[in-house]
């Protein structure tokens, strides 16, 4: 039996726009992340992955719904619960340029969580010191500043920031789409190392699906705020059910040049997530769109064994 380390319900995060209007940026989204995975989570900009991640780790209070981490509502923890949560998710941005103080030193920015949570015990150094080798940096950038390291660099020491605490889950936020391609591959491997370490568990934001592919046992698509289709790695890319996924996938380069594959060429623009359509939020540029689509808002259900989705295309 796996074991549900992670467990959303029904999560909503909305922004007040002030006009009378919410950006509904998370509107009812629902999955579990289990022990030891990594979850991946795909969808083109705008959709609301970041927005999700964050409310997950309550940089971002919840609108409504429910996040149980271990059994517990994670935006209902308070004192000493609350702390510890705080050490055991933690969270790889997507720019580390941004996401690093560039008045600390190396040194200092790993040991914050360290000083925070007071788990230093006098070896403060040392410890910085076996972060940044396990991260494949030298013990000597612990007294530079982040502008003098590259980007791959910047996120091997947001990394180790991010394993300072000993974490059981880190929601890694687009980590290498600010990289360059020669060096996304090695933040990738090391992530995939520091799991089989570590057995880490993973909630892996991406728009590079090839990427999501390599790394993800289970991958879920958003659409504008919501979950559209959820399936294993493989199910996922081997049958897509989703006409949006189907769409994103056609997308993906194929190595091989002899083989073809017809591209789908989704109309129009991403709707507003402050104005969504009626019904299905996808019927606006849905290829397959029926009458049905703009009336009703189409359930999240299983069509085949761990394969979910939301489309009236495959509703009895």
């Amino acid at each position: 039996m796996t074991e549900a380390l992670l467990d959303v319900r029904d999560l909503k995060k909305y922004f007040s726009l002030g006009t009378g209007f919410d950006l509904k940026a998370v509107d009812g989204v629902s999955f579990t992340i289990n022990k030891g995975e990594t979850f991946g989570l795909v969808g083109e900009s705008g959709c609301g992955k970041s927005t999700l991640g964050r409310t997950i780790i309550r940089l971002y209070d919840h609108t409504d719904g429910e996040v149980l981490f271990k059994g517990k509502n994670v935006h209902q923890l308070r004192g000493k619960e609350a702390g510890q949560f705080n050490r055991d998710a933690q969270m790889i941005f997507q720019d580390p340029q941004a996401s690093l103080n560039p008045r600390m030193t190396v040194e200092d920015i790993i040991a914050e969580g360290l000083d925070i949570h007071h788990l230093n015990s006098g070896m403060r150094r040392e410890r910085v010191a076996e972060l940044l080798h396990l991260v494949g940096l030298h013990k000597d950038h612990a007294q530079r500043f982040p502008h003098e390291f590259s980007g791959g660099q910047r996120q091997r020491i947001g990394i180790a920031r991010a394993l300072a605490v000993e974490p059981e889950f880190i929601i890694a936020d687009e980590p290498i789409s600010a990289l360059d391609v020669s060096i996304q591959a090695q933040v990738v491997n090391l992530l995939e190392d520091l799991q089989h370490d570590r057995g880490l568990t993973y909630l892996f934001i991406a728009h590079d699906l090839s990427m999501v592919k390599h790394i993800s046992n289970r991958i879920g698509v958003m659409y504008l705020g919501k979950m559209v289709e959820l399936a294993s790695s493989y199910e996922l890319y081997t049958r897509p059910l989703h006409p949006y996924t189907q769409a994103l996938l056609s997308s993906v380069p194929v190595p091989d040049p002899t083989v073809k594959r017809e591209r789908i060429v989704l109309q129009g623009d991403l709707p507003s997530p402050a104005n969504k359509p009626s019904g299905c939020g996808f019927r606006t540029r849905c290829p397959l769109v029926q009458p049905r689509c703009a009336e009703e808002v189409p359930k999240w259900q299983e069509a085949q064994p761990g394969h979910w989705l939301a489309c009236h295309l495959i509703e009895s």
